[in-house]
């Protein structure tokens, strides 16, 4: 064989062992935008640990880009479903009347334990409202609650119906919103990062809200008294969302890697996250002598029964949109339970 075709034959079986090769996957860079502070524990204990964790499994090949906020809170559904961001964190009630399934996960009365009542939610929304599609457009990773709100006020206790009637009460949505009206007070709609400038200047005399809130925002300088319900008056339905484009990108076995990583496993982390937050807010309070107040049992029975319609009205909503609205709220309640149970977590 002369010099010339042993380098024909040479490159020949270069290019044919090239082609055996599995191409090398592709990098990819999840664009996340971000709108809480970023020493905001959802970024620092959570969304940072995930990504790590994400970077890892995919052995360097999916990374998240944390990025200044690409619009306002509201409007991160949309970015991510247009494509703006590949992902983001966002708050159901930021958009009225667009997910009306996930209210289940805001209903009063549930649990105060953050993990059961996140998983609780998480296995409901899995069996009976998933195949309903309200996140059309975006796929999801994962949605929760974040703690109980309590209701805070600026000197004044739920002793009685009569004695927050009238009240001003700052509202997040319209559930919490409902809750307001039902029990005589008004209501007074404004973000979170308004309500100090307006308790300090008597527009609001108090808020439903978390301990956490009250004491990130400083608002305990203000709402020094706080009425306890099992289960709160309410919550804050949360999800983390990918855009269908960007987990497309991915190859398999890193859709694989992320979908180990989300799901159940991202609905645990942001719950312990908040139940922990929620815990360590309750001794800085008391630390700082707030006044709790656990609502008295004959109190607790005039709440439940005027309130009673949120969850009718939810039933009934349900049912509109081709959910069994009672069996899946039925099987909330039992998971409640179940979880509780299981956790050794106590209301």
């Amino acid at each position: 064989m002369t010099i010339r075709q042993t380098l024909i034959a040479s490159t020949a079986a270069l290019a044919l062992a090239a082609t055996a090769l599995p191409a090398a996957a592709e990098q990819v860079v999840l664009r996340y935008s971000n709108w809480v502070p970023a020493t905001h524990p959802i970024i620092t204990e959570v969304m940072e640990p995930f990504a790590r964790d994400l970077e890892e499994a995919t052995e360097g090949r999916v990374t998240i880009e944390f990025m200044p906020a690409l619009g306002p809170p509201p409007g991160h559904f949309d970015l991510v479903a247009n494509e703006v961001a590949d992902m983001a964190f966002s708050v159901h009630a930021y958009t009225p009347g667009r997910f009306t399934l996930t209210e289940l996960g805001e209903l009063p009365f549930t649990h105060d334990h953050t993990v059961v009542n996140s998983l609780a939610y998480w296995n409901t929304y899995e069996r009976y409202l998933a195949e309903a599609n309200e996140h059309e457009g975006v796929r999801l990773l994962g949605l929760w609650t974040n703690p109980p709100y309590h209701l805070a006020m600026r000197g004044d206790l739920l002793t009685s119906l009569d004695a927050v009637e009238g009240k001003r009460i700052r509202v997040p949505g319209t559930l919490v919103e409902q809750v307001t009206t039902t029990l005589g007070m008004v209501p007074i709609s404004s973000s979170v990062t308004e309500a100090y400038e307006q308790v300090s200047r008597g527009v609001i005399n108090g808020m439903f809200q978390s301990l956490e809130t009250v004491v990130s925002f400083n608002l305990d300088e203000y709402l020094s008294h706080i009425s306890l319900v099992p289960g709160g008056f309410a919550h804050s339905s949360q999800f983390v969302m990918i855009s269908n484009a960007a987990y497309e990108r991915l190859s398999e076995a890193d859709r694989a890697a992320l979908d180990e990583l989300t799901g159940e496993a991202l609905v645990r982390r942001f719950a312990q996250m908040w139940h922990d937050q929620e815990a360590a807010a309750r001794v800085t309070l008391e630390e700082g002598g707030t006044v709790f107040f656990d609502v008295p049992e004959d109190v607790l029975d005039e709440l439940r029964d005027a309130l009673a319609f949120i969850e009718e009205d939810w039933v009934e909503a349900a049912n509109a949109r081709g959910v069994d609205g009672e069996a899946a709220l039925a099987f909330y309640r039992s998971e409640l339970d179940r979880l509780a149970e299981e956790l050794g977590a106590d209301d």
